[in-house]
């Protein structure tokens, strides 16, 4: 949220999200959801960068890979995720076109991000928030019972007691006037998340990455991951056939036999 003191001492504040705070157990969950549906398109230019984001650390394990289930593999990709030098990561975040979003720098200071190692480890810490926070939906979204349930009553998916870092407040004088900003990207973040439809975020079969589908027979992330992500489904399927082919062949398998 930023503050901006005017000479006539009014304030003029803007949240940039209906999402509710932890601390508020007051506030029904219902208030916050609406029956309004935002254009795949438009959702994604709003949600894009912070998904962009989330994609500089080391990919999480997705569904498709081998015992998903047990936290072994999320707690090793949080620690590889941690263990991420911070020069490099702040080089690698300068380097993506996000040093000129918009909707990620308005919040982020990247000459603070070079000089404070305090505020680059929050930077990092925040974005493995974010991708935590995006890989718990694309499962989600993915897990069936969990689909029927929300259609009948919403359901919590995270809840965090303190924001991820990052997080700063600041005092300015300009022109004789005090100006205050209370800077908190993960609020952002939570306000371009608002209203997305959960089963058009997605991870990547191929390469891991988030990525946002328009379209909802969208199975990968780009062209080229769509032909490896083909192929490999064939290759699949084919061992199956020549698999079950064998076993008709040998009497296994109920069914006309070749000779």
């Amino acid at each position: 949220m930023i503050t901006r003191k005017t000479p006539s001492g009014k304030g003029q504040k803007r949240s940039p999200s209906k999402q509710i705070v932890s601390q508020d157990r007051t506030q029904s969950v219902t208030e916050a959801i609406d029956d309004r549906i935002e254009l795949p398109r438009k959702a994604q230019q709003r949600l894009g960068p912070w998904i962009e984001l989330a994609n500089l650390l080391p990919p999480p394990p997705s569904r498709d890979q081998p015992r998903f289930l047990d936290p072994e593999p999320l707690d090793r990709w949080r620690a590889h995720c941690r263990a991420v030098p911070l020069d490099e990561f702040v080089h690698r975040f300068e380097r993506s076109r996000l040093a000129q979003a918009l909707g990620i720098t308005d919040t982020l200071d990247l000459q603070l991000l070079r000089e404070d190692s305090d505020h680059a480890r929050r930077f990092l810490d925040l974005v493995g928030e974010i991708a935590a926070a995006l890989h718990t939906l694309v499962n989600a979204a993915t897990n069936p019972e969990v689909l029927k349930a929300v259609d009948k009553a919403p359901l919590r998916i995270r809840r965090l007691y303190e924001t991820p870092a990052a997080s700063r407040s600041e005092i300015w004088i300009f022109k004789g006037t005090v100006t205050t900003r209370w800077v908190d990207p993960f609020k952002d973040f939570l306000a371009a998340l608002e209203g997305v439809e959960v089963v058009r975020l997605r991870q990547c079969p191929i390469c891991s990455r988030f990525f946002y589908a328009l379209r909802k027979d969208q199975k990968a992330c780009s062209k080229r991951c769509n032909a490896a992500r083909r192929e490999r489904d064939w290759r699949a399927n084919q061992s199956s056939y020549e698999y079950q082919r064998k076993l008709k062949s040998a009497g296994l398998l109920e069914g006309r036999t070749e000779k």
